[in-house]
């Protein structure tokens, strides 16, 4: 182990700081706390979702019967009961990344998110977006849409060649405010119970969702996220995946996700839960499997920059077994996507995330690549530049380490 690997490994190892869950991170600044402002309009109204009730799905209507209850369960066994799922990302959970995420550990795997509408239109946009491969399974292919008959339409070109359809309930980006689907959804879960229904009984295949939380801060937060969830299963949801933060909560790396109210549904409900939020390395997805009790969980952002998250042959806590690791791994990436065809476009963000902290050492590199044109023969040069220049950089600092502990102290006269 090289002097920057232990000292990241005791860094990772070191105790640190526990904020409550949805509180933000604070930065020092002149011996001050400083807290980030949130700008709010002058002509902003509240949240309606937050006041609105959640509908309610009589017993005699509910599709949470002891027998779709056990087929759930079946289901989730029939899938190998995966613990370790690649998180659905718009251009980043794609095909090649998929199997190099399954190489290292992960034991189920979603599409990147679809747009329904978009998949029933074009020929053109469901042949880029949606590819797979006898050896990409288990597999859940996540659309987002605010119509029961489009999502039901769109699922229908992909029932044969996945093992779940999943509803995206939980993107809090402003385009699907704009586009009305996601987290926005929580205005109109009328909506939400009726696209869940649809598939649940027209579709040859489970219907999955993925959701956001209510804020727990309000007096009622908790009980309208138990009373969504539920209302998810009454609905026909035979997998539920639960983000532990709100839809406002939009910067994971400030914002800690709530385990506790992700427990609170996996307590709450019957049919399989996964847990979804701060997992930085496979401590942490330990961690939270036993606090949670769910039976399975997600990880996006950190799966970018690590795809052996999930690996049980690596560090527990994510330090790398070379500092040139992220190189090595690229590499793979590129030898898949030769292999997958893959667009240009998500090529080029997964070089970016995966040699993203390398980049900010050797800046010229990055812009020497920004000016050329995207191919995978360009990444490989890459790769095998700064595989070059990292162990270099690492030799000289471990020289200069070795040269300051050899010399001779230094006596100070009286």
């Amino acid at each position: 182990m090289t002097a920057t690997t232990a000292a990241l490994s005791d860094k990772l190892q070191s105790p640190s700081k526990v904020r409550p869950a949805g509180q933000a991170f604070t930065s020092e600044a002149g011996g001050k706390t400083q807290k980030k402002k949130k700008k709010t309009s002058a002509t902003a109204i509240p949240h309606r979702y937050l006041n609105d009730p959640i509908p309610v799905i009589p017993q005699e209507e509910s599709l949470a019967t002891p027998e779709r209850i056990a087929a759930a369960w079946e289901f989730f066994r029939k899938m190998g009961s995966p613990k370790f799922h690649v998180a659905p990302m718009v251009d980043q959970s794609e095909l090649a990344y998929r199997m190099l995420c399954r190489k290292y550990g992960a034991t189920c795997a979603y599409t990147p998110m679809l747009h329904g509408r978009l998949f029933v239109e074009g020929e053109k946009y469901r042949k880029e977006h949606f590819t797979t491969c006898p050896e990409d399974r288990p597999l859940l292919t996540q659309f987002c849409a605010h119509d029961p008959e489009v999502l039901l339409t769109a699922a229908r070109y992909v029932e044969k060649d996945c093992d779940g359809v999943d509803i995206n309930l939980g993107c809090p980006q402003r385009i699907a405010k704009r586009g009305n689907y996601g987290a926005f959804l929580m205005e109109d879960l009328d909506v939400v119970r009726d696209m869940v229904r649809k598939l649940a009984t027209e579709l040859s295949i489970p219907v999955t969702c993925k959701i956001r939380v209510f804020p727990q801060e309000e007096p009622n937060g908790k009980e309208k996220t138990l009373q969504y969830a539920k209302m998810l299963q009454d609905a026909g949801c035979s997998l539920l995946a639960v983000h532990g933060r709100t839809r406002d909560q939009k910067r994971c790396k400030e914002i800690r996700a709530d385990w506790n109210i992700i427990k609170a549904v996996k307590d709450h409900l019957d049919i399989p839960v996964l847990a979804n939020g701060d997992i930085r390395h496979l401590a942490d997805a330990k961690r939270c499997l036993e606090y949670t009790g769910c039976d399975g969980l997600l990880s996006a952002e950190t799966l970018l920059t690590n795809p052996a998250l999930f690996s049980e042959e690596k560090s527990e806590l994510g330090v790398p077994d070379c500092p040139e690791e992220p190189c090595l791994m690229l590499l793979e990436y590129l030898d898949l996507c030769e292999k997958y065809p893959t667009p240009q476009r998500m090529v080029r963000a997964h070089v970016h995330k995966l040699l993203g902290s390398w980049f900010s050492v050797f800046p010229d590199v990055r812009q020497r690549m920004n000016n050329e044109v995207s191919t995978i023969e360009l990444y490989r040069n890459v790769a095998n530049e700064m595989i070059g220049l990292i162990k270099a950089h690492e030799a000289a600092k471990d020289a200069k380490t070795e040269d300051a502990l050899a010399a001779p102290a230094v006596t100070v006269s009286p």
